[in-house]
């Protein structure tokens, strides 16, 4: 056996060892991303910063460009037989080199932030989650929603349009947040573009954490509205708190408290889609005070909720599409969902709802979502 191949199955090894280990104990999981990946991940993300553009998308797409001519280099080469052996064996072990970086980056970068203990266990303990409760957060939200309207600048047809430049106030919005919840201290990357953003488009995706590179990345084919809560959500992330439901949660947390108004309008408006599919489990004592909270949802921000494109957008992009927006979309949907049962989110993808939960705790405890400073 070849030293080159030792060596390649000792790190297929030690991945496989590492995997279960994280997987079967917590405080060495917890050890690993607080003692290794958190210090490093500070540099990596320096490094990925130095490009304008997203490494991650630019290794998945070189990853497929190897494998479909390696495929089609050694079709050809089953007809020539002084070289088909060699060349078949060659591309077998780029294939397998280029598996094994792909798996390692994934398991320090990813894999094994979803083996540590939730982050959110150390801010919250469970409430009653009464619909008292819910109902009293909901009517907040409303409230801060209203107050925010007169500030916030709409196009002719009534939708949201920046009014500053909430680029350079995402940093300060999260790092202050960090001042009550430290996990969110640290270097903060620039949140990045995605170019081939169509397909995310065509998935219903709206930003993805790039764990190879440490990368933010957001579609670049978004409206106004979405997009600062959306920056807020996939810098969470970077911070190696990668469950989607504690995203969710820290990046509203970050953007409602943000001194920006538009960041602070598009956080309620990420959250309010999840808050919404509550109401229809209210009780008959408080369905008439949700009802009456929706309608003044409807009053002020209906106009952007659940668009997340401009209305023309498909009919501008028909001629882009290569594969059926509904197969990319299933197979995306399926990978993901499965990706997320396999590393202990049972729930899947609808682990994103579960954030209502801990807002409603976090609203049970403080009696508003507003940071104080007492807190």
């Amino acid at each position: 056996m070849k030293r080159s191949t030792k060596i390649l199955l000792s790190l297929y090894a030690f991945i496989a060892v590492c995997y279960l280990l994280f997987m079967w104990i917590r405080p060495l999981a917890n050890a690993y991303v607080s003692l290794v990946y958190r210090p490093l991940s500070q540099l990596w993300m320096r490094f990925s910063d130095l490009f304008p553009f997203s490494l991650g998308e630019w290794y998945i797409v070189a990853v497929v460009i190897v494998l479909v001519l390696g495929l089609l280099v050694s079709l050809a080469l089953i007809f020539v037989k002084k070289i088909r052996l060699h060349g078949l064996k060659l591309y077998g072990r780029c294939m397998a080199w280029i598996a094994c970086i792909t798996l390692w980056l994934l398991n320090f970068h990813w894999f094994a932030l979803y083996r540590t203990t939730p982050a959110l266990e150390r801010y919250l303990s469970v409430s009653d989650r009464s619909d008292e409760t819910y109902v009293s957060m909901l009517e907040e939200i409303a409230d801060e929603v209203e107050a925010l309207e007169p500030q916030i600048r709409r196009d002719e047809g009534g939708y949201f349009r920046f009014s500053t430049d909430f680029e350079q106030d995402i940093p300060k919005a999260m790092k202050a947040a960090a001042d009550t919840f430290p996990e969110l201290s640290g270097y903060y990357p620039d949140v990045k573009k995605i170019h081939f953003s169509l397909f995310m488009s065509q998935s219903g995706t709206l930003g993805i954490y790039m764990p190879m590179f440490e990368e933010a990345t957001v579609n670049a084919h978004l409206v106004d509205a979405v997009l600062p809560y959306c920056y807020c959500h996939e810098l969470t992330h970077t911070r190696g708190i990668i469950r989607e439901d504690e995203a969710n949660f820290f990046g509203f947390m970050a953007a409602i408290n943000s001194e920006n108004p538009d960041i602070r309008y598009s956080g309620y408006l990420g959250i309010i889609e999840y808050v919404l599919e509550g109401i229809k489990q209210v009780g008959s004592d408080y369905k008439d005070r949700a009802k009456k909270v929706e309608k003044r949802f409807v009053d002020t921000i209906w106009s952007d909720l659940y668009r997340y494109h401009e209305d023309n957008y498909w009919e501008e992009h028909e001629d882009e599409v290569i594969i059926p927006t509904e197969v990319v979309n299933n197979v995306q949907n399926t990978v993901y969902d499965t990706t997320l049962v396999l590393q202990g989110v049972e729930d899947g993808r609808r682990s994103y709802n579960r954030v209502v939960e801990a807002l409603l705790d976090y609203y049970a405890e403080h009696g508003t979502l507003r940071i104080t400073k007492t807190q």
